[in-house]
């Protein structure tokens, strides 16, 4: 009796590290696949982990089209860097990490546009309105920008700024860099990095508002 219990307990171990041994040859096995580009590997890839990172993406996003192009954007990016993956964490936490990476970035590039539509809004009469938007930005503010329009509308206005006004707006408003740091990287003083985006920020509201009342 001792003897049968001690051979299926060495049966039980014994079978649990080959089944170790081949989900660790599978995975070296589906990796050396992926790196060698092989559809099917990537098919598999994808059926064994797009519905996890959907999951996990729509619940930063709440956004179910955002997360169809943040998940697919991740196994786009996964393909391009598989070379560089070193093993050092499964598959699956990697790709997850991509994808929970490209949602925050989404997150961020976002709320950067949400305060471009709040600053470039048809200016009022406040005269203690910032020449720089800061902090959150009310969703209700870009009510009627958000439309197919917008992107062109943005980038014809900035074209017609000059480079020493376009590299302001770059700066300061897209890159975020501070007062100080942007005058330094061009040169001039403060005052006139605040005069040149003050220029360029009346101008690019201005073809907002005749975006937005429909001229």
């Amino acid at each position: 009796m001792g003897e049968t219990l001690q051979l299926e307990t060495l049966r039980w171990v014994f079978g649990r590290e080959h089944l170790k041994a081949t989900l660790v040859d599978t995975v070296s096995d589906l990796l050396k696949r992926l790196r060698a580009g092989e559809e099917g590997a990537w098919s598999e890839l994808h059926r064994d982990h797009y519905a996890r990172l959907w999951s996990s993406v729509q619940r930063i996003l709440n956004n179910p089209t955002l997360t169809d192009d943040v998940v697919q954007e991740a196994f786009i990016k996964a393909h391009r860097d598989i070379g560089r993956f070193q093993g050092q964490s499964q598959l699956g936490t990697w790709l997850y990490r991509i994808a929970v990476n490209q949602a925050l970035d989404t997150v961020r590039k976002k709320q950067r546009l949400d305060r471009w539509l709040s600053f470039l809004a048809p200016a009022s009469d406040d005269e203690n309105q910032p020449t720089v938007p800061e902090g959150s930005v009310a969703p209700a503010v870009a009510t009627g920008l958000e439309n197919a329009d917008l992107r062109d509308t943005i980038l014809q206005a900035m074209a017609e700024l000059s480079v020493e006004h376009r590299a302001v707006v770059q700066l300061r408003l897209i890159d975020e860099m501070s007062l100080e740091e942007t005058a330094q990287l061009l040169r001039c003083k403060a005052g006139t990095v605040n005069s040149r985006l003050h220029y360029a920020c009346e101008h690019l509201r201005r073809k907002l508002s005749k975006l937005k009342m429909g001229g």
